[in-house]
């Protein structure tokens, strides 16, 4: 029995020593295109992280509110429905198991980091279908990966087209002014 305790606390002294040690990003950092499922249906979905939003207390994982600014909020039941599968989120050709503690960036979107003191998530939590809006969707209070939506954001950035047609129309306009003043 006592081996059992010491077990126990060191298991979650070494669980909640990991987790103290991480930060949470500021909310005026941006977080990055490469952590974010872009346009899935119509939606950006971000991997916010391994709990749900209240679950081990208020700032474990933020609502999608500390970073309106950005548009994230909770999925609605119609656009939940339609979510991405947690195979979705991986980047390109990688191979990726559903692992508990899961952080590697450079194979999975995710950005727990951005929403709470955590610098990792639980694939095996979402393989097997332990998933969160972090409001009304799923268990806020059981070990269930928490996932925000927005609308899809539409770049303001003109197509390489459109620059080449103004480009062409400027040196049309430079060529018309050196012919009238001959």
């Amino acid at each position: 029995m006592k081996k059992m305790i010491t077990m126990l606390t060191l298991t979650a002294g070494l669980l909640f020593g990991a987790q103290a040690k991480a930060v949470i990003i500021d909310a005026s950092t941006v977080i990055p295109d490469e952590n974010i499922l872009l346009n899935f249906n119509g939606l950006d979905w971000v991997y916010a992280g391994p709990i749900a939003t209240e679950e081990w207390g208020p700032g474990n994982i933020e609502a999608p509110e500390y970073r309106a600014a950005e548009g994230w909020r909770y999925a609605t039941q119609a656009e939940w429905d339609l979510r991405p599968d947690w195979t979705d989120f991986i980047i390109g050709g990688a191979t990726v198991d559903a692992v508990a503690g899961f952080s590697d960036h450079a194979v999975y979107r995710f950005a727990s980091e951005y929403w709470g003191n955590f610098n990792h998530i639980d694939l095996n939590d979402a393989a097997e279908g332990r998933l969160t809006n972090g409001y009304d969707i799923g268990s806020p209070y059981d070990v269930y990966e928490t996932w925000y939506v927005r609308d899809t954001i539409i770049s303001d950035v003109p197509e390489s087209s459109s620059i080449m047609l103004l480009g062409l129309g400027l040196l049309g306009l430079v060529f018309a002014r050196k012919t009238q003043r001959k």
